[in-house]
């Protein structure tokens, strides 16, 4: 071991503010719990913050801002190398971007989350690519339950074909499709049996392919579960349920996967991040940065055994 409707999952409503401005702040801010400030975005209202965050293997970090509608992209040293999007459904637009994924050649793919009670009436469901500086290279889906059409999709991965993942929140459904878009294969109904959804949320795979997705339980009962897939989306695991226990969650909701197929798990009720082996089997928890965890909170890793989260509108980051 090492050393249905996304305004109801959350408390508060999203207000329009102007433009944001990410800021690096210096890394020997220390937020509690051995957790390290790295990056605070700057907006008038934060009521969602940063749900999205990803790194690229070569020292940048890409942050998705729900509340403004901005891409940003950051080297971990504080530089700010590119942002995009801004509030609206043309090319390169955006309205809600949540999760983010990353394809071999570097590309970027952001979900935009649908409308709800808190979000308002407009929304584009859909996923977007864009190179890594920022060029809208494709856009994918609108909102309806058909093959290639979204209900608040939310948690997205994609593997080494390119073949694109998305977890459909409301449409309690997962959701694959080609590289160029195309609707391959789609599992999921509601309920809580294998391979059934329950706000099916986050979204990771590892490397040989496997889908895992996050089912917190924002409507009581829920399934506060984590479910493992094959690519074609057969079941072959499920593991967790409500509690406080180890390996037991409590609204788990943001997910990553380590080089050595470990799946780490934002446990956001219980503030805490916990680390599963492949298997399932409970190996390590850290506890969330002073102030705890949001709903929407993101985990990422990169490959020399640090951790970084996402709270509110600041990334923060951990030796593991």
């Amino acid at each position: 071991m090492r050393t249905l409707l996304v305004g109801v999952l959350v408390s508060v409503g999203l207000a329009s503010c102007g433009g944001s401005a990410a800021t690096p702040a210096p890394t020997q801010i220390s937020a509690g719990n051995g957790w390290q400030v790295v990056l605070t975005v700057t907006t008038a209202s934060i009521s969602f913050g940063i749900p999205g965050i990803l790194l690229d293997g070569h020292g940048n970090i890409y942050v998705a801002e729900l509340d403004d509608n901005v891409v940003y992209k950051y080297s971990l040293a504080g530089k700010e190398l590119a942002r995009w999007g801004g509030h609206g459904s043309g090319p390169g637009q955006l309205i809600h971007p949540d999760k983010l994924a990353m394809d071999t050649e570097g590309n970027i793919y952001v979900t935009e989350v649908g409308a709800g009670p808190f979000l308002g009436t407009v929304a584009n469901n859909r996923v977007q690519k864009f190179s890594p500086k920022g060029e809208s290279l494709a856009r994918w889906g609108m909102y309806g339950s058909a093959p290639g059409q979204f209900n608040n999709p939310i948690g997205i991965g994609v593997d080494q074909k390119g073949d694109i993942y998305v977890a459909e929140e409301a449409g309690n459904r997962v959701q694959e499709l080609s590289s160029t878009g195309l609707p391959l294969r789609q599992w999921g109904t509601v309920g809580s049996g294998p391979g059934q959804f329950n706000v099916p949320y986050d979204l990771a795979l590892d490397a040989s392919g496997n889908v895992y997705v996050s089912e917190p339980g924002p409507f009581e009962p829920g399934n506060d579960r984590i479910q493992k897939f094959s690519s074609t989306g057969v079941p072959l695991a499920q593991w967790g349920g409500p509690g406080a226990g180890p390996g037991q969650f409590s609204n788990p909701t943001g997910l990553a996967i380590d080089s050595r197929g470990d799946v780490f798990v934002v446990d956001a009720g219980n503030n805490r991040i916990q680390e599963l082996s492949p298997a399932g089997r409970y190996m390590e928890e850290w506890n969330a940065p002073s102030g705890g965890f949001k709903f929407v909170s993101k985990v990422a890793l990169d490959g020399h055994g640090n951790m970084y989260v996402s709270v509110g509108s600041q990334v923060f980051r951990r030796s593991l």
